[in-house]
């Protein structure tokens, strides 16, 4: 545990002037010393014995054999005599979900020297392993979950394996990169504005953002809680259904999950028929990126030779996406961060030992946080100051009326069809111009909580351009389904 502060008089008067408070001398006496006995009944904690964590073998990549920077722990964990649907299958896991006995960094410095080491596997990681899969190691990502650029890969830099001088997506970078290179059969990431779906579009893979609440988070370490899922990217839209089988439905560690209902995925996929889809085009989701949205029509014209309906559609509201998605996602990851990755208010708090480690962390000041994360942490506590939070009720409005205009959009079709990032992958010389123009397909979606399958659908410029399928939320077998029916025919 962190070490504990007396509580003092002096101390008292600080915390109340940062709060807009006021207390006297007298006063301040009185509440140090009822705090003072406060603490001595939460000493009582200090006698609960914490599980350690299991021994399991774990190694640094090699780097000559992972040129293009997936990895950042390798590991090589399975279940001894266990069978199931994911009988020798191979696994990757984005270095925000727990792997007991395998370091977890985030991909930030703050958990390392020493190596931080989860005592129990992520819920996920633990239906994966009963399921028959094995783990073969961490994946990059940007720290926290937090980036887009060279500063926010704290080790090491991810490569795109259509062209190593690309982006490979983010903040899923690895997961990208080992699924696209098949490494793995299945790689666990994790998407708060399209941490998935862009590296499933820019590394040409398939990717699947689920429905809000159908994984657990218990094990993740979040960006923002209300906007994040724990998802897939694989080979193959198969293999992304036979992870879902595997980990879907209510968690009693998280209560996001409760009266969510796990689909039969593995078997929506098997033979997808385009002639049994409608598809609805929302003419806010083109117009972005021309030789892209070309390459998307075409796509849905070949379905459409192949017996689905199309048809235009319209998400009212649309335009409150982005003040609902920066003002929900800044507010919480600013608040989760300063709270040493602890969930208020909630049954799934977080792990006490990594809160503690983070705070001894941020306390000595080295490393430090990277710029980014500085500033949403900074960015949280200015909307505090500005307006006591009231633009993140109102954040929470506008996202009501974003998903009410999404139901409305697929009321008469069983998904919408987009270009899933409507620009193609930067060099990493190059700047991202327009963040928000390139998140405005997906950042929607993680606003509403809609389930979005994201599948390669050809190129430009040799290369590759996403087919995003959005489905109702608690449809995600409709949205694989979709994503099957495409790739089936593209073969």
């Amino acid at each position: 545990m962190p070490p504990q502060h007396t509580p003092n008089p002096a101390a008292l008067r600080q915390y109340a002037e940062r709060l807009s408070l006021s207390i006297d001398g007298d006063e301040a006496a009185a509440l140090a010393e009822q705090f003072a006995e406060q603490d001595a009944v939460l000493d009582a904690l200090d006698a609960l014995v914490l599980d350690d964590p299991p021994e399991r073998d774990y190694w640094d990549p090699d780097p000559e054999e992972d040129e293009l920077g997936g990895w950042l722990t390798r590991c090589d964990v399975a279940r001894d005599g266990v069978g199931g649907p994911l009988d020798g299958l191979t696994v990757g896991v984005k270095d925000n979900v727990a792997v007991a006995g395998v370091p977890m960094t985030c991909g930030s410095p703050l958990l390392t020297d020493p190596a931080f080491v989860p005592a129990r596997d992520a819920t996920v990681v633990d239906r994966l392993l009963d399921a028959g899969a094995r783990i073969t190691g961490k994946t990059n990502m940007d720290e926290f979950a937090f980036g887009g650029s060279r500063e926010s890969l704290r080790f090491r830099l991810a490569r795109n394996p259509r062209d190593p001088e690309r982006q490979p997506g983010s903040s899923s970078a690895g997961s990208g990169v080992v699924a696209a290179t098949g490494e793995v059969d299945l790689a666990i990431g994790s998407d708060t504005g399209g941490s998935i779906r862009f590296p499933a579009a820019w590394s040409g893979v398939p990717g699947i953002k689920p429905t809000r609440g159908l994984v657990s988070h218990d094990g993740f370490v979040q960006y923002a809680k209300t906007l994040d899922n724990v998802g897939f990217l694989a080979p193959s839209v198969e293999n992304l259904a036979l992870g879902l089988d595997a980990v879907a439905g209510p968690d009693p560690r998280d209560e996001r999950t409760c009266g969510h209902e796990a689909e039969e995925y593995a078997a929506s996929v098997a033979d997808a028929d385009p002639a049994a889809l409608t598809i609805g085009l929302p003419e806010e989701l083109f117009g972005k990126a021309p030789d892209l949205d070309e390459v998307v029509r075409e796509a849905v014209d070949e379905l459409e030779a192949a017996g689905a309906s199309v048809r235009s559609v319209s998400i009212t509201d649309y335009d409150y996406w982005l003040p609902a998605w920066l003002g929900i996602g800044m507010t919480e990851v600013g608040n989760y961060l300063a709270s040493n990755a602890t969930n208020y208010w909630s049954f799934s708090p977080g792990d006490p030992e990594l809160a503690a480690r983070l705070q001894e962390a941020r306390v000595a000041g080295e490393p430090e946080l990277g710029a980014s994360l500085q500033a949403a942490m900074l960015y949280a506590e200015h909307r505090t100051a500005t307006d006591g939070d009231a633009a993140y009720a109102l954040a929470h409005e506008a996202r009501r009326r974003v998903a009410a205009g999404v139901d409305g959009a697929l009321a008469e079709v069983d998904v919408l069809a987009s270009p899933t990032v409507p620009k193609l992958a930067p060099t990493w010389d190059e700047a991202v111009d327009d963040l928000f123009g390139a998140l405005s397909n997906t950042g929607p979606f993680n606003v509403t909580g809609h389930p979005a399958v994201s599948v390669p659908c050809g190129t430009v410029d040799e290369l590759p351009v996403g087919l995003q399928f959005i489905a109702p939320r608690g449809a995600d077998a409709t949205a694989l389904r979709a994503g099957a029916a495409w790739t089936g025919l593209d073969g």
